[in-house]
């Protein structure tokens, strides 16, 4: 029997270079894909899925917040991020949020098929090049010490969205985004975006 797996991406080529991937195994199927956060977060809950590989920057509701509500539902479908960002930056974050693996954009097929495997076989996947996963020090990172609703902030407001848009992608008030913005800056010790913007670049956000 074929392990089922959704597909959440809200490009059409990465989408269908999935099902390439997948169709060239034997023992996995697609069953259902998504286009943005909100159609990922309605598969999940009414698919009988084995595993969610979720993109992080989705449209709609961004990939941290599909799960956050998976898990706040009680919702243990494992769930693997394939994104564009960089591993080495992402992968304590996600892990914090309560994913089972992350894999680069940049992997090879095989790397993202061993990926799912491992995740189906109980096991997690993270990147051993991420220096937090291999060595559990955060003090190489200013941003280890944000939460995963701080990071999910940080990242509208470094893609350039308003607090009303990050809101919205969240499904929280705009006073809660606001709330969030001010209590990074704090942590970072940074007054402005473009203060935030110029630390992300340096430590390899953006």
């Amino acid at each position: 029997m074929k392990a089922r797996l959704i597909v959440a991406d809200d490009h059409e080529v990465v989408r269908q270079g999935l099902h390439d991937i997948v169709s060239a195994t034997t023992d996995l199927e697609i069953v259902g894909e998504a286009a943005d956060g909100a159609a990922a977060g309605r598969l999940a809950r009414t698919l009988a899925a084995d595993l969610l590989i979720l993109d992080i920057a989705l449209p709609v509701r961004r990939g941290i917040a599909v799960l956050e509500a998976l898990r706040a539902d009680g919702l243990a479908l494992p769930v693997l991020f394939f994104s564009m960002y960089p591993a080495s930056q992402y992968t304590e974050f996600v892990r914090r949020a309560g994913a089972q693996g992350f894999v680069g954009k940049d992997a090879d097929s095989c790397t993202l098929v061993r990926a799912v495997r491992q995740i189906l076989a109980g096991q997690t996947h993270f990147a051993p090049d991420s220096p937090h996963a291999a060595s559990g020090s955060d003090e190489a990172d200013p941003f280890a010490g944000l939460s995963p609703r701080e990071m999910e902030v940080m990242m509208g407001l470094l893609d350039g969205a308003s607090l009303e848009l990050i809101a919205k992608s969240l499904q929280v008030g705009t006073k809660s985004v606001s709330t969030y913005r001010s209590r990074l800056l704090i942590k970072l010790g940074v007054t402005s975006n473009v203060e935030l913007a110029a630390m992300a670049l340096r430590n390899g956000y953006l």
